[in-house]
């Protein structure tokens, strides 16, 4: 897979760009606030639809602008490809939302249409967080890189996600007066149902990330440190059982709940609940790994996700590193450039240079960011 060229509208800070990209690296370097992230960010929504830094879609359109486009031009296996994604802001004086808009060589398309275009394995700074951070962050690890390698995967969340504003909303009105609690049924079945599809993919995809993980960290802790990954779900015990029987599980588990469910006005157990743990030599590495461990295991995660992506497609996905080289100590810095060699096309952004080292320099194209702007 090679993104062979990106074109940005009034996408955050750039008025208008025509970038074209390497088949290998490409290395965005300036100051702070010039650009770098944003067109990193541009890159991840065409690949996931949503953009990877915020839920506000309005602040993907640059200021006093009504509407941005990013255009990303593919080559895979299957041919020569285009995704277009549009933000479109509201009329003025109106109350609409901000709207997503798709298309796929030139056709309107929803975004399932879209997914899977492009794969992109993300790297941000915040992402060294990964390990001993919220739950929320390990689940968007597994929501995007399930949804880039299966659409009905995306299907799925799309559809959970909706069924879930309604039992919410509904939930909160039933705890106001103002609908009456069997009315919860009809959306607490529908959930269990997506959410049990949900379930059983992450724990199937789970179990076959973990070894790539835990041999990835075998080669950065020099095999002193086993590494584990643990899917927790919400609500049901997934082991070998059938679908049907999560989903019974999920209803129930909901049913078991529905008065604390009222009172907070949120559902209480599914995938929005879920958790990924990390854990090193039988401990969790939330609690009990040192800085560097947990850094090792944020490492070891993405080095596996990246293989794991390609195995699966028989693609390389595009690498996405914002600013982490500055972040890593030279080992590690060393182990995710060696996947580079040979390896996926990667977008690399740095403050300064002098940040990589001069094998990545050497045989990458350069441009510096200032202002919205990139210059050869």
């Amino acid at each position: 897979m090679f993104l062979s060229n990106v074109s940005l509208f009034d996408f955050r800070n750039y008025a208008e760009l025509e970038l074209p990209l390497e088949r290998s690296t490409t290395v965005l370097f300036g100051g702070n606030a010039q650009g770098k992230t944003n067109l990193l960010e541009a890159v991840a929504l065409s690949a996931l639809t949503r953009s990877p830094r915020t839920q506000q879609n309005a602040e993907l359109v640059r200021f006093g602008q009504q509407a941005a486009r990013v255009t990303a031009t593919v080559q895979s296996q299957d041919g020569l490809e285009q995704v277009e994604t549009r933000i479109l802001m509201p009329p003025e004086a109106s109350s609409g939302r901000v709207l997503r808009q798709f298309r796929h060589n030139g056709r309107d398309c929803g975004p399932a249409g879209v997914q899977g275009c492009l794969r992109v394995v993300l790297f941000w700074p915040d992402d060294l967080q990964l390990v001993k951070g919220p739950a929320e962050g390990r689940r968007r690890l597994l929501t995007m890189l399930l949804s880039q390698l299966d659409r009905v995967h995306a299907r799925w969340i799309s559809q959970y996600q909706h069924l879930l504003d309604q039992r919410n909303a509904l939930l909160r009105a039933v705890r106001d007066g103002r609908q009456n609690a069997g009315q919860l049924d009809y959306w607490t079945g529908g959930l269990a149902r997506v959410g049990a599809q949900i379930m059983v993919d992450r724990q199937r995809r789970v179990l076959e990330l973990q070894p790539l993980a835990a041999a990835f960290h075998r080669e950065l802790s020099d095999d002193r440190e086993r590494l584990e990954l643990r899917y927790r779900p919400s609500g049901a015990r997934i082991g070998e059982a059938p679908v049907e029987l999560v989903a019974q599980q999920l209803e129930a588990a909901m049913a078991a709940h529905r008065e604390e469910e009222i009172a907070r006005g949120q559902t209480a157990v599914g995938p929005q609940r879920d958790d990924l743990e990390v854990w090193l030599d039988e401990r969790d590495a939330r609690q009990f790994a040192s800085q560097g461990q947990q850094r090792s295991a944020v490492l070891s995660l993405k080095l596996a996700e990246l293989h794991y992506l390609a195995e699966a497609t028989g693609e390389q996905p595009v690498l996405l590193l914002d600013d982490v080289m500055s972040e890593l100590d030279p080992s590690r810095r060393e182990r995710l450039l060696a996947a580079l060699e040979p390896g996926p096309q990667a977008l690399i952004t740095a403050a300064d240079l002098k940040d990589l080292p001069p094998s990545v320099l050497e045989h990458a194209a350069v441009f510096r960011v200032e202002r919205g702007t990139v210059h050869a």
